[in-house]
């Protein structure tokens, strides 16, 4: 999808040939936005090459050294720590924001490296929920420090290894609430703030996580409690949109994943009990129905708005609910074809008056 400039210079071609604006201005008006940073191939394998390097690094460390003393394995671990650290420092003082992003990555990468072999070098007890913990802090710490998107991501892969180490998520009312539920607002308020698109997939993502956390926690009524969920996603489906409007950069990220598990939630409540037994069969239609008139609702949206994803989402759901309704109607074709027929009528009126208030705006 074309960038919000490349959009403005060709509605600003079409309106200067429309007379509506003169062609002096043009110039003036694209210079009032700024560039969009797109990811280079040479940005891209560097950043490959810093993870991995992270990567080698801890494997290197890990295998533990037998020659080499415990206190000059742990002076290495420090100094690789405050090494990459101090990189990170000095590239962002020389304005290298990629390579200092990059540093830092790796600083918490050897940090969380540092943590759980400084127990093995010293042969303390220690618990790995802990240290995954530990590592999720400092690494968000490093992130605040530096505006390292790498490094908050880093941070937030490590919280959810400490929520998953030694804990049973779906363990009722009683289950110890995630560091997640903390970790995951904070990683999408620096999405939103620094721009960064590997954040937002990984930060939306764990908001949602978290959502179903809260839906298994929940013992009772759980159909409810994930209609309510699913409201509450796709209001937050929403807020995204509107920030998309105001040009926040990576908005449409959430705008996509919150409606597509707002559609996810809604889908799932209808297959648990709902008013009983004895209605749980019309319950079901009816929900199929609604899914059906929510999925096309997204669809429409998603073309409206120029999102891709969005309207990936609604077709596939579209989809899913067509056949979870013929499911339910045992394959009769001709109350199938009928519940299809209203759903069409229904789709071509509300067009048609989209349509006309567009012509009459």
């Amino acid at each position: 999808m074309a960038g919000y400039k490349e959009r403005v210079t060709q509605d600003l071609d079409r309106w200067i040939a429309a007379g509506l604006v003169s062609s002096e201005q043009r110039a003036a008006i694209l210079d009032t936005i700024p560039d969009t940073r797109r990811l280079d191939a040479a940005t891209a394998l560097a950043w490959v090459g810093g993870l991995l390097l992270g990567i080698a690094v801890i494997a290197f460390i890990a295998a533990n050294w037998d020659g080499m003393p415990r206190l000059l394995r742990f002076a290495v671990l420090i100094a690789l720590f405050l090494g990459f650290a101090g990189a990170g420092a000095w590239a962002a003082h020389k304005t290298r924001p990629v390579l200092s992003n990059i540093a830092l990555m790796i600083a918490s990468l050897v940090f969380a490296a540092s943590i759980g072999l400084t127990g093995q070098i010293f042969d303390i007890v220690g618990d790995p929920r802990t240290a995954a913990y530990a590592s999720g802090v400092a690494a968000f710490a490093l992130a605040l420090a530096g505006r390292s998107t790498g490094a908050a991501t880093v941070g937030l892969v490590f919280i959810a290894l400490g929520d998953f180490t030694d804990r049973s998520w779906f363990s009722g009312i009683d289950a110890e609430a995630p560091w997640m539920l903390v970790a995951a607002p904070l990683a999408a308020f620096l999405a939103l703030r620094w721009g960064s698109a590997p954040l937002a997939h990984a930060s939306a993502l764990a908001i949602i996580y978290c959502f179903g956390w809260f839906a298994g926690r929940v013992e009772g009524s759980a159909a409810g409690v994930l209609l309510f969920l699913s409201i509450l996603l796709g209001a937050m489906a929403a807020g995204a949109r509107w920030l998309r409007t105001q040009d926040k950069r990576f908005a449409s990220v959430f705008y996509g994943w919150f409606a597509a598990a707002a559609l996810i939630f809604f889908a799932i409540a209808g297959y648990l009990p709902w008013f009983g037994d004895s209605n749980s069969d019309n319950a079901g239609i009816a929900h199929r129905i609604v899914w059906l008139a929510a999925s096309g609702g997204v669809l429409a949206l998603g073309r409206f708005d120029r999102h891709g994803l969005v309207t990936a989402i609604g077709a596939l759901s579209i989809i899913i609910a067509i056949c979870a309704l013929l499911t339910d109607l045992g394959l009769d074709l001709l109350a199938a074809a009928g519940v299809f027929l209203v759903c069409a009528i229904a789709a071509l009126v509300g067009g048609l008056l989209l349509r006309r208030g567009k012509s009459n705006a």
